[in-house]
């Protein structure tokens, strides 16, 4: 990002460096076409009258008024180009050497051309189409010429000259912007890129926050209120002891749901963490040692489920024991897994998969509901990693006031 930036930074540097040269060559250029316009003047004046019958007390005038133009022809091209435009059509009448077939003087020639010129590269389209046209037809009013049409083609061929040049110019800068764009938006994009990276990597430790360390948080909390149920000859101190620990898992708890909500971006990449199918049997033991109400049945092979696939279910199921556990304590948790054919046809013809159903009954009678516990993203997260391998997932409460979750994903041939 810094190499772009940087490179960036000289571009721009450069355009300015450029923008102060162009100033100064402007400034020199300015002393040119006066230079220019002041040595026409001094050959016109003169020697007009040996090709046109000017009144004397009028040469300055005309003289002025054909060449002084390209003094101001780089601030005021079309007004410059008028003037001289309007000193050929007038000084046409004069015209009384028949051997002199240029016409119009030399100058007048030149100073027309220049303006012409500076027309065609600096206003706008419209403008230098009249005045290419303007001029290519003023050749027809050529005194001193019998070729009229030539000078016509010839005012066009010119034209068209400056016309490709000024396209060239306009190219080399459009191209040098682009340049510049490209290299900033070049910038912006890896800056975006770290810090979708950084969002990445954010959401991935919220993830994993909140299915490790937030699940064993629930499990402590689970067993902290049902110990002196489960334990014979709890003392009334004990039970205070228990209800301590129990508080403080659940404010522990509520520190780490906290820490999820600023970790966690809008746009929830669902990437998996190393856990798999070999985890579903361990996890549900430990939820029933942990006194959750669980029973559960397996049709099928665990071994068939692959990586990918059973991270999914892996984390549906944690994560459905440990809902179950803070919403409904007390309530029978039934789970189902089954490893076969797809008999839904979502999957496609012959396609395997891997299906499991937590559905937790209702909370016990006199099951003491801590405040606080609804409200987190679990679902969201479950069903993010489901769909991220391609599966289908869904979560419903169910008639008796329980809740039942699905998942089902495809499998891929594992390696033996």
């Amino acid at each position: 990002m810094k190499t772009r930036e940087k490179v960036a930074n000289s571009i721009e540097r450069s355009g300015v460096r450029t923008r102060v040269a162009e100033s100064l060559r402007g400034r020199w250029a300015d002393v040119f076409f006066v230079f220019v316009a002041l040595v026409f003047f001094a050959i016109t004046w003169p020697t007009i009258n040996q090709t046109h019958n000017v009144i004397t007390v009028l040469l300055p005038f005309l003289s002025a008024l054909a060449v002084w133009p390209v003094a101001v022809v780089r601030y005021y091209p079309m007004a410059a180009w008028a003037c001289v435009f309007v000193s050929c059509i007038v000084i046409v009448p004069t015209h009384d050497n028949p051997e002199f077939a240029l016409g119009w003087p030399v100058t007048y020639h030149l100073a027309l051309a220049i303006c012409l010129a500076a027309v065609v590269l600096t206003v706008k389209w419209a403008y230098v189409g009249w005045a290419v046209l303007a001029t290519a037809l003023l050749q027809l009013l050529n005194p001193g010429s019998e070729i009229k049409l030539g000078w016509f083609l010839g005012s066009l061929m010119f034209s068209v000259l400056f016309i490709l040049i000024r396209q060239l110019v306009l190219s080399r800068r459009q191209l040098a912007t682009s340049t510049v764009q490209l290299a900033r938006e070049s910038a912006r994009s890896s800056e975006q890129a770290d810090l979708r990276i950084l969002a990445e990597e954010r959401n991935k430790l919220a993830r994993d926050l909140h299915d490790v360390v937030a699940h064993q948080m629930s499990m402590i909390v689970v067993q902290s209120q049902s110990a002196p149920y489960r334990l014979q000859g709890v003392t009334p101190a004990i039970h205070a002891e228990f209800d301590t620990l129990a508080e403080t898992a659940r404010g522990a708890l509520d520190e780490v749901r906290g820490l999820l909500g600023v970790l966690r971006s809008d746009a929830e990449s669902p990437e998996v963490t190393p856990v798999g199918a070999d985890q579903i049997l361990p996890t549900l033991h430990a939820a029933r040692r942990s006194g959750v109400d669980v029973t559960w049945t397996v049709s099928g092979e665990i071994s068939d489920i692959d990586e990918t696939a059973g991270v999914a279910l892996q984390r549906v199921l944690q994560e459905s024991l440990s809902n179950a556990s803070r919403h409904a304590p007390g309530g029978a948790v039934v789970v189902n897994l089954e490893i076969g054919a797809d008999q839904t046809g979502g999957f496609g013809d012959g396609a395997k998969v891997a299906s499991i159903e937590i559905d937790n009954g209702p909370a016990a009678p006199d099951a003491l509901i801590a405040p606080g516990t609804s409200g987190g993203s679990g679902i969201q997260g479950m069903s993010a990693r489901v769909r991220a391998v391609g599966g289908a997932f869904t979560a419903l409460p169910a008639s008796d006031g329980g809740f039942t979750v699905t998942a089902t994903v495809p499998l891929r041939s594992r390696a033996r």
